[in-house]
C-alpha cells in the first residue's frame, strides 16, 4: 500500500510524542482523510482488538466518502472480504480479521450505546458540526486514546480554540497528494490560476486560497451572488421532490417574520418558492397554507428556535397532515458553513417570492469583529433554504432523485 509520506511521518512523529490531538487543515483533495483513514486500517491489522471511533456530518459523507477511501485502502493492501468487512446491522460498524472495529457515529447523536475505551476517534470534516458533538464523544475515549481531526478550513474555529497547540497541526494542499489524478490536478490548477491574483473577498480569491491553499479565507459581498429570477411554474411543474423548511420569527411579539418555503435540489441548482411570510400572523394562517400545497409527505425541516416544536407539534393538529418533520441542525460555523455550501449552486427564486428576492438582493457580509460575517437580517428565507440543503444532503441518493 502506497503511503503519502508528508501525512504519514508527521502521524508518526506524534505517535512517538504520545501527542494526544492530531490536527490535519487541509484544501481540497489534499490526502487528509485517506491518510488518517490509512495509517488507522494499520493499526488495525498490526493491533488486534484495537477499537476506534469515527465521527462525520451524515450519513452521505459516511457511505459517499470514508467507505469508499476504505474500501480502496484494503485493494490496495492487498485484502479482500475476511481482512475487512463493512456491516450495516445492529449498527453501522468495519470489521477487521484481527478483531479490531470501527464504529460510527453522527454529528448530533448521543454516543451512549457506544461502549468506552476507544484507543483511536477520528472526527472527519470537523467544521461541519459543533465542540458540543466533540465533548459528548469524547467521553468514549480510552485511557491513552489518540484523536485526529481533519477539515477543509474558511475560519477558526472550535478546534483551533481548543485542541490546536504551537505543532499538532499540519496544512497540507493538492499539492502534497502524489497519487491525485491529472483531470484532478488540472482542475485544481485552472482554479489555483483563476484566484491567485483576485482580489480578496471575491469567489476566485476565496475558492484560491480554501481549496488550493488550505488556508482560512473570507468573502464579502452578497451571501448568494449566483441568483435569478425564474416563471412560477417552472418550479410547480418540476418533477424533483420538494422539501419544505420553516424559519419561526413572529411568535411573542419579534421583530422576525414566520417563513415558509419550498426547494428543490438539482445537481448544480436550486429551485425555491416562497409559501408564507408574515410578521403578523399565526398558526393558524400557516397551516392553511400548508394545506394548500400538495400533500406528497414531503420532508418539512423546521428552525428549533422560538419555541420551533411545539409550533411544528400546533401546525400538525391543525392541519392534520404527517410530514416527514425533521429538526433544523444548528451549531458553532452552521451559517457560514451552510453559505459555503451553497455558493457553488445557482439559486433560482420564482417570480412571486417578493420576499426571498429581496433577500437575495440584501443578504451580505458585513465588517464585524474584525472579520466578514453574514448580516443579522435579510435572512429569513435564507435561513430556510440552509436548513433544507442541510437535510438534503444527508439523504440517500435515491431520496434525492436528482436531474
Amino acid at each position: 500500500m502506497e503511503l503519502l509520506k508528508l501525512h504519514h511521518d508527521f502521524i508518526t512523529y506524534h505517535q512517538e510524542k504520545n501527542t494526544p490531538f492530531i490536527i490535519f487543515q487541509g484544501g481540497r483533495r489534499s490526502g487528509k482523510t485517506v491518510s488518517i483513514l490509512q495509517f488507522l486500517y494499520m493499526e488495525s491489522l498490526t493491533h488486534p482488538h484495537t477499537r476506534t471511533l469515527i465521527v462525520t456530518d451524515t450519513y452521505a459523507r459516511l457511505k459517499e466518502s470514508i467507505f469508499q477511501d476504505l474500501i480502496m485502502i484494503n485493494r490496495s493492501a492487498g485484502g479482500d472480504g475476511r481482512r475487512m468487512r463493512i456491516h450495516f446491522t445492529g449498527g453501522t460498524r468495519v470489521l477487521f480479521e484481527t478483531g479490531s472495529e470501527f464504529a460510527f457515529v453522527y454529528a448530533g447523536r448521543d454516543v451512549r450505546g457506544y461502549a468506552s475505551n476507544f484507543n483511536y476517534i477520528f472526527f472527519n470534516e470537523c467544521i461541519q458540526y459543533d465542540a458540543r458533538t466533540a465533548r459528548e464523544a469524547l467521553k468514549a475515549a480510552g485511557p491513552g486514546c489518540q484523536v485526529f481531526f481533519d477539515y477543509n478550513p474558511y475560519t477558526r474555529f472550535w478546534v483551533n480554540d481548543l485542541y490546536e497547540t504551537a505543532d499538532n497541526k499540519l496544512i497540507t494542499t493538492y499539492h502534497d497528494n502524489p497519487f491525485l489524478s491529472d483531470f484532478v490536478r488540472r482542475e485544481l490548477d485552472r482554479t489555483a490560476a483563476a484566484g491567485e491574483t483576485a482580489a480578496p473577498g471575491t469567489m476566485e480569491r476565496y475558492l484560491y486560497e480554501v481549496e488550493c491553499q488550505g488556508i482560512d479565507s473570507t468573502l464579502s459581498g452578497l451571501c448568494f451572488p449566483h441568483h435569478r429570477t425564474i416563471p412560477d411554474e417552472d418550479y410547480h411543474t418540476s418533477p424533483l421532490p420538494e422539501i419544505l423548511a420553516c424559519d419561526w420569527g413572529a411568535l411573542r411579539a419579534t421583530a422576525d417574520p414566520d417563513v415558509i418555503c419550498g426547494f428543490r435540489f438539482a445537481s448544480d441548482a436550486v429551485y425555491c418558492h416562497e409559501y408564507y411570510y408574515s410578521r403578523d400572523g399565526g398558526d393558524a394562517e400557516m397551516a392553511a397554507v400548508l394545506r394548500s400545497i400538495p400533500f406528497r409527505r414531503q420532508y418539512l425541516v423546521y428552525d428549533t428556535a422560538t419555541e420551533g416544536a411545539d409550533r411544528i407539534r400546533s401546525l400538525f393538529a391543525r392541519t392534520g397532515l404527517r410530514f416527514n418533520f425533521s429538526p433544523a441542525r444548528k451549531g458553532a460555523g452552521s451559517i457560514l458553513t451552510g453559505i459555503r455550501n451553497l455558493q457553488s449552486y445557482e439559486i433560482c427564486v420564482t417570480a412571486s417570492s417578493r420576499h426571498f428576492l429581496e433577500e437575495m438582493e440584501n443578504y451580505r457580509f458585513i465588517q464585524k469583529n474584525d472579520t466578514l460575517q453574514p448580516v443579522d437580517n435579510w435572512n429569513h428565507c435564507c435561513d430556510a433554504l440552509r436548513y433544507a440543503f442541510d437535510l438534503w444532503t444527508m439523504l440517500p441518493a435515491q431520496r434525492k432523485n436528482v436531474k
